[in-house]
């Protein structure tokens, strides 16, 4: 089984993955509010508070931490939080289509961190857990229209497979369109 919780993680020197508890909710609730809303908030009615106080309030956060097979990470990068890590241990995608394997559920990085090699290096550290542990994929979703970010996981290899819609009220309805996709766990990631 993959790593779960417990003492952080170092991934190099300068790079380090950090267990998130509830104790530090505020923490992380005013982390991604500086790191989503500057990128995100034309997505939503409002400026993106209502998503980061919905994903990162107490309630959620225990919730999400009681999941056993989801590690929850804060990303440490020169001994600053830069960003946050949470992916699912054997999941299979919603429509089946993808056989149990890693789900890349949530890696946000602060803007000043965009272009420094940390989401390669994470990506990479996962890919590389997933290996040892037997898993044939990781899979992820991403907005359609976020082609950095679409870009970003195409270059490190990984493929388009399914595309969908999200069902969110909240959010302008031009941007709900959501893409999934793979990377088949060998070992080795493309652009590493």
């Amino acid at each position: 089984m993959m790593i779960t919780t417990g003492s952080p993680i170092g991934i190099n020197a300068r790079l380090l993955l950090q267990p998130i508890k509830v104790s530090d909710q505020k923490k992380l609730s005013s982390l991604m509010m500086d790191i989503y809303r500057p990128v995100y908030q034309h997505l939503w009615f409002d400026d993106g508070s209502y998503y980061v106080d919905s994903q990162f309030n107490t309630e959620n956060l225990t919730l999400e931490l009681a999941v056993s097979n989801a590690p929850y990470y804060f990303i440490i990068f020169e001994e600053a939080p830069i960003g946050i890590l949470r992916f699912i241990n054997h999941l299979s995608t919603p429509t089946g289509s993808i056989e149990p394997s890693v789900k890349l559920h949530r890696i946000y990085l602060a803007p000043s961190a965009h272009g420094k090699g940390v989401g390669k290096k994470v990506i990479q550290w996962l890919s590389q857990e997933a290996h040892k542990n037997k898993q044939q994929y990781i899979w992820l979703e991403c907005m359609d229209t976020r082609l950095s970010a679409y870009n970003f996981y195409k270059h490190l290899g990984f493929k388009l497979f399914e595309q969908f819609t999200l069902d969110s009220p909240k959010m302008r309805r031009e941007y709900r369109g959501m893409l999934r996709m793979k990377l088949e766990v060998n070992g080795n990631l493309q652009g590493c």
